[in-house]
């Protein structure tokens, strides 16, 4: 089948989000030489010049002046999605989109396509409220709240005119129903699919010995890392509050700041944001993954492709892996569970850890590598055809 994934193939890195998630697949696929997924690029999505005229007259036109950046995008979205282009999609018998705002943008477009429409939201939480609560500022979204309101009607749209929706597990779902309160009346479960993802196994750069001499980190230390931004949503005022009832710990962070303040101690560490947290992780004794509502999170995929002893919250995509402590991924539903668990790990024999995080490595080859991601893509793809 000939898909077309919407995303610009020139915007596709190994970095977060959709981007990071499609760069493993397009490795995959130019790995194989398969010609029949295909990316937006400016060679073959050129749009027509009628259509470049027109948009620039509305630019032109447009008042972009009283508008910040984040309105004067939607602005365009809503611009675009009454106009039929700029891409000719009707040579594709798939096309999947990965934000609600690609989709929208191509709603006049998408009338009378022929071929299924599949989307991946890639959101821990309904997409509008994402969008308001963790990229506006607050004064910003009540400037142009009547603008910014309408991505609610965005997601709406998409959902309900996908002819499948895409998530890596059902406990994925699980964010989408604590936040959109229309959401169990808008899924349809003929609809739904899932689709495991997977990641590319990471070469820790620099040894544990390396970090922890650079930091001034004893080695018989035990040491605590986290890897996100420091928000409420990824947990991170948990952990500074097991910090404070644990004592002999090392606290090791990479990622942005946010709103939640980390403590003024010598044993709590901010490296900030680096494009290498896995040498980090790989320093610690334990990876924290305390998300209060959790999409699908590659950070633990990621680390799983080396081996490091985690605790996770039982939310969301991290309930995949409950039960599998034998593989050193022990989950936790409350913070009183979690200084349980850390405490108890903190006691366990080193080669019983070595052991779990062996077979946490071996879980990672069977099932997350991003060539048996790419196989489930094709598989996917191959059932969609088969039920048209």
């Amino acid at each position: 089948m000939k898909t077309l994934i919407y995303f610009f193939e020139k915007y596709i890195s190994p970095s977060g989000g959709p981007s990071g998630y499609l760069y493993n697949l397009k490795k995959r696929r130019d790995e194989l030489s398969d010609n029949e997924i295909v990316f937006l690029n400016e060679k073959d999505f050129d749009p027509k010049l009628s259509y470049k005229v027109m948009h620039k007259m509305h630019s032109l036109g447009a008042p972009r002046k009283e508008l910040s950046d984040h309105a004067a995008w939607i602005e365009e979205v809503l611009y675009q999605s009454g106009k039929k282009g700029p891409f000719d999609l009707s040579g594709y018998d798939v096309i999947h989109f990965h934000s609600i705002i690609d989709m929208y943008s191509q709603k006049k477009n998408l009338e009378g396509f022929k071929g299924k429409v599949l989307l991946t939201s890639h959101t821990p939480k309904m997409p509008y409220r994402e969008y308001i609560e963790d990229t506006l500022d607050h004064d910003e979204y009540l400037k142009h709240k009547d603008l910014f309101d309408r991505v609610e009607e965005f997601a709406e749209y998409s959902f309900r005119n996908a002819d499948y929706l895409v998530f890596p597990c059902k406990y994925a779902e699980e964010p989408y129903y604590h936040t959109w309160d229309a959401y169990p009346e808008i899924r349809d479960e003929k609809k739904i699919l899932y689709l495991p993802t997977g990641v590319p196994k990471i070469s820790v750069r620099r040894s544990r010995e390396e970090i922890r001499k650079e930091l001034n980190i004893p080695e018989d230390r035990f040491v605590i890392s986290f890897v996100g931004r420091h928000i409420s949503v990824k947990g991170y005022d948990r952990l500074v509050s097991l910090f404070g009832k644990l004592s002999n710990v090392t606290v090791l962070c990479c990622g942005r700041e946010g709103a939640v303040k980390h403590p003024d101690s010598p044993d709590w560490i901010e490296i900030g944001w680096t494009d290498d947290p896995f040498s980090y992780v790989n320093a610690s004794d334990l990876f924290f993954l305390p998300n209060r509502e959790t999409y699908f999170d590659l950070s633990l995929l990621e680390t799983m492709s080396f081996g490091k002893c985690s605790l996770i919250s039982l939310t969301g995509g991290n309930k995949t892996f409950a039960g599998r402590e034998d593989c050193g991924i022990y989950t936790f539903g409350t913070d009183e569970q979690a200084l349980e668990l850390v405490r108890s790990i903190m006691e366990t024999e080193p080669e019983k850890i070595r052991a779990e995080e062996a077979a946490q490595v071996q879980l990672y080859e069977e099932e997350y590598t991003v060539a048996r991601f790419y196989d489930r893509y094709k598989d996917m793809l191959r059932k969609i055809d088969h039920e048209t």
